[in-house]
């Protein structure tokens, strides 16, 4: 197959290496891959475009006339504000449109929608907010990892315990919750938080925080948090995915996480991770308590690891990738 990736996006996060790693999955399984993208962007495209806006007509003009006359078979869109884009350009071409929805949120329709031919969700629940737009063909592939860059290493309880948060800092990422978890749980233990965010916001969880064995670490390496955290925390309102997640169970990190969007699909509670309510610091300590208890730990990190490799490996997600795409090629 021809396939042509498209994304807009600006800076390189988890949504980019995500693409970055399906184009190169994909070319190692004998595709001709490649990439529509911004000239000063993250994923060194070969169809250079600015991507004004999700009306930008210029574009569309240039990506139509590439889909014209590059005999493309799919034109595969990660990022919402390219969806009517892509679309558009490829309205009466014989590509197939295949979009990937990342959002939790429900989709607003558009007229330009009855162009795609097939959705990818990463989770049931993501899947369940496409209902309205009636596709054509869709399906459940999760998000993935590559185990090649992510080793099980398990490591011994740190004195105190290190709980770790990752990521964006910001109100509905439950930090504030997990500072009411901290007072719960006494001086045993201590909060590690990586990431970046709103000035304001951070500056006043500093405050919050300031009475607690708390520290804020900004930018840190995935390995290098990983082994200075005894149990990651991802106490999100709400969370579409959660590739961390993956990660973390990967290397041998215990996870607790809330019972909200990708978690669900993710982790099996008590028996390769552990899910609570929505901000409830009650119910996250008394998760924390459970991981550092030795032998439930060792056959959460052993039972994870298993369970990614089983379920969300590359090597075995792509492939499903792959087959909805001839499965797409296959409409009329």
């Amino acid at each position: 197959m021809r396939i042509l990736q498209v994304s807009s996006a600006r800076n390189l996060g988890g949504g980019e290496t995500h693409v970055l790693e399906l184009v190169e999955a994909l070319r190692g399984r004998g595709h001709d891959v490649l990439v529509a993208g911004r000239p000063s962007g993250p994923l060194t495209p070969q169809i250079k475009l600015p991507f004004l806006n999700s009306a930008d007509i210029y574009s569309a003009f240039r990506l139509r006339q590439f889909l014209r006359t590059g005999n493309v078979d799919i034109v595969h869109a990660h990022v919402a504000r390219d969806y009517t884009l892509v679309a558009a350009a490829a309205w009466g071409l014989r590509a197939k449109v295949v979009f990937t929805r990342h959002l939790l949120y429900p989709i607003r329709a558009h007229a330009f929608y009855r162009r795609v031919n097939g959705w990818i969700a990463p989770t049931t629940q993501i899947l369940g907010t496409l209902s309205a737009l009636r596709p054509r063909e869709s399906t459940v592939i999760p998000n993935w990892v590559n185990l090649e860059k992510f080793c099980h290493r398990p490591h011994a309880l740190h004195g105190p315990v290190n709980l770790g948060l990752l990521g964006q800092i910001s109100p509905h990422k439950g930090h504030d919750d997990a500072l009411a978890t901290m007072r719960l749980l006494g001086g045993d233990y201590r909060l590690l938080i990586a990431g970046k965010g709103e000035e304001s916001y951070v500056t006043a969880l500093k405050l919050k925080a300031r009475d607690l064995p708390v520290e804020f670490l900004g930018f840190v390496s995935l390995p290098e948090f990983f082994e200075m955290v005894d149990v990651l925390l991802v106490p999100s309102w709400e969370e579409p995915f959660g590739i961390v997640l993956l990660e973390a169970m990967a290397s041998g990190l215990p996870v607790i996480a809330t019972a909200a969007g990708g978690p669900l699909d993710i982790i099996h509670s008590g028996t390769d991770g552990i899910l609570v309510p929505p901000r409830n610091p009650e119910a996250l300590a008394g998760g924390v308590r459970t991981l550092t208890q030795a032998s439930v730990r060792n056959q959460v990190i052993e039972r994870a690891r298993r369970r990614v490799e089983e379920e969300f490996d590359i090597r075995k997600i792509v492939p499903r990738v792959e087959a909805f795409y001839k499965r797409v090629l296959e409409q009329l």
